[in-house]
């Protein structure tokens, strides 16, 4: 038997472990609840270390064993799975030091810090997972685990509201990837694996084999798989149409939402397409394609979107969904952009939405727990068009919450410009790779989601920072302690200075990734409307002009602002009057087949019943029986032979 690789396991049994301590301590001791959260992190993070040196000694781990059947459960640490943990356990650290702060009143803190551990734990299990059934069940782990957080304040209709709306559409996606898993597993029945003792949805074997699955089940099954695979992404990773939950999500607390965007869920439908992209890349070309089509369209939608909310935190979650966008068109154009070679399956495309996704984590991070500390400030004031101001009052606040909307927006020199312009030059390559106009829409939508960034992030910045304060709250707002701000410091030190390690990172996740190289007239596009956004919304958000605009007459403002209607047309349309008489039917059905077989059953006890009378034991009566029993049969014996 092999012996377990202890680092591998506790890189996510840390928190898990951590997750129940902190409960029952923080039971008695309220103050010690976070501390031994932000210790069993710590831990993970120490051990993804130790992974690291040990992968780059002997190459990846794979330590599992048989589950059931045919169904192994382990960690397979490669990698890609060594970056998506140090940022896992990087950013969650962060987080959870910030929220020794933003939670410290909170009486509830140890249940919340318990669920924040055992979030992270999930994510960390879901990361290092060595087969599909295992990762899946740390999927459904991290949606438990963002319900409980979104709905953490349930003394709040709407906090309950968002928590449910959260789970049932996730729920949606979760369903289509099992589906994706069951196609897959049923397809490969017959496969000769090799070495012995594989099974068929190990991710390793996934990998590695790819080529031949492919070859052995079909091209076009296996992009059935893989879009299925997507749905899954789309629901975890908020892409659309999957992405309304999102929005109402940042009901929970702040810290959580930072998590969320950050760390944890929305990450992990970018992470398992980054996985399995050798599937994506083997399949029928129209996988990639959906991978391509669904990011690129969504990292301009909820660009639009993003333009016309008011709310801090959900102009930061939409935004959230837009970069995500970018990281899953990013996987599936590297993959048709560039060439595959040396056996490197076009990871170009991961190494570029990995790339983001890291400087997103950063970014992100920073920027929700910056809102954080401006909305304790404000005594959780969102409404952006009542702030105003804070610059001068919380100038150590505002200048991170300014970090971060720089790297956001791809501002030249911070990381975010460094993943996010790379992603819009390898769509430049992608139309050259391939002739038609539609080989220009990936580079169009990517560049339009670019500039619509940058107008939503200043636009919500400058009515924070700039101007006079437009309410009382305002006026009187001050930075917390210093103290508090500190796990804020290195997020802004990585959202300005870790761009140059681009080529490192690439190459980290594939020796044969380049940085996409395109003319300067091209590259230069992404800044000349980044200038101009910033322009645009300083002469109408820098100052006053915004409260002289008016247009709430306007249809398409009207559309826009109700998020296209995509909320009234899931909940008013397709469950109430699609869903809703579908499920009364089969209800209605099952009611009457249930009073069929009740029914039944007590005409069948009745007749026992009456039968039962007959037996009473007196043997006269039973000859009496016999005797008239008789007679019938020879009348009507004697009546057939009559005929």
């Amino acid at each position: 038997m092999v012996a377990p690789y202890l680092p591998g396991w506790f890189i996510f049994l840390s928190p898990a472990i951590g997750a129940p301590v902190s409960l029952i301590v923080g039971r008695h001791k309220r103050f010690w609840a976070g501390i031994i959260a932000s210790l069993s992190i710590l831990i993970s993070l120490i051990l993804t270390y130790v992974a690291f040196v040990q992968v780059g000694t002997s190459g990846p781990i794979q330590n599992q064993y048989l589950w059931f059947f045919n169904i192994n459960v382990g960690v397979y640490i490669d990698n890609l799975a060594l970056v998506m943990a140090f940022m896992v356990s990087f950013v969650s650290l962060m987080i959870h030091l910030f929220a020794l702060y933003y939670m410290g009143k909170d009486p509830n803190k140890h249940v919340y810090f318990a669920e924040t551990a055992l979030f992270t734990a999930g994510m960390l299990g879901l990361v290092v997972s060595s087969n599909l059934v295992e990762f899946f069940l740390f999927w459904e782990l991290v949606g438990l685990c963002s319900y409980l957080l979104i709905g953490f304040w349930y003394f709040k209709p709407n906090a309950t509201s968002a928590a449910k709306k959260a789970f049932i559409v996730t729920r949606v996606g979760d369903l289509l990837f099992l589906v994706g898993m069951a196609v897959l597993y049923e397809s490969l029945i017959g496969y000769t694996f090799s070495p012995q003792g594989t099974g068929p949805l190990d991710i390793p074997f996934l990998i590695s084999h790819a080529a031949s699955v492919a070859s052995y089940i079909g091209a076009t099954r296996l992009g059935i798989v893989a879009v299925l695979f997507l749905a899954g992404a789309a629901g975890k990773s908020s892409q659309f149409p999957l992405h309304v939950w999102i929005s109402d999500a940042m009901e929970g607390p702040t810290t959580v939402s930072a998590l969320i965007h950050a760390a944890t869920m929305v990450t992990a439908g970018v992470y398992l397409v980054a996985r399995v992209f050798p599937l994506y890349y083997y399949s029928a070309p129209f996988a990639v394609y959906s991978v391509i089509g669904m990011g690129a369209f969504t990292a301009v939608f909820a660009g639009i979107v993003g333009i016309f909310v008011n709310d801090i935190k959900r102009i930061l979650a939409y935004s959230t969904i837009s970069q995500l966008g970018y990281m899953l068109s990013a996987i599936g154009i590297g993959a048709l952009a560039f060439p595959a070679v040396a056996g490197s399956v076009g990871y170009e495309g991961v190494a570029l939405g990995i790339f983001h996704l890291i400087s997103h984590a950063l970014f992100k991070a920073l920027l929700f727990m910056s809102a954080g500390a401006i909305l304790i400030a404000l005594m959780d004031l969102r409404d952006t068009r009542e702030m105003g101001g804070l610059w001068r009052r919380m100038p150590v606040t505002v200048t991170l919450l300014f970090i971060g909307s720089l790297s956001l927006v791809a501002f030249p020199g911070t990381t975010g410009y460094f993943s996010k312009d790379a992603i819009i030059s390898a769509a430049w390559d992608y139309h050259l790779a391939f002739a038609g106009v539609a080989a220009y829409l990936p580079w169009i939508l990517l560049v339009t989601g670019s500039f619509l960034t940058t107008v939503y992030t200043f636009r919500m910045f400058f009515r924070v920072a700039l101007g006079k304060p437009r309410s009382h709250l305002a006026e009187h707002a001050r930075d917390p302690r210093l103290l508090a701000l500190l796990p804020l410091i290195p997020l802004a030190a990585g959202a300005l200075v870790l761009g140059p390690i681009q080529g490192l990172f690439y190459g980290f996740l594939d020796p044969s990734s380049l940085i996409p190289s395109v003319p300067f007239a091209i590259e230069s596009v992404p800044v000349i409307l980044l200038a101009a956004g910033i322009a645009l919304t300083y002469i109408l958000y820098g100052t006053d002009r915004w409260k002289h605009i008016s247009v709430d007459s306007n249809p398409l403002y009207r559309v826009a602002k109700n998020k296209f209607y995509l909320d009234y047309a899931f909940t008013n349309i397709i469950a109430e009057r699609v869903i809703a008489p579908i499920s009364g039917a089969f209800t209605a059905f099952e009611d009457a087949y249930n009073s069929a077989v009740d029914a039944f059953g007590s005409a069948t006890s009745s007749f026992g019943t009456t039968l039962r009378r007959i037996q009473d034991g007196i043997v006269e009566n039973y000859f009496i029986v016999l005797i008239i029993g008789l007679a019938v049969i020879f009348i009507i014996v004697g009546i057939l032979g009559m005929m």
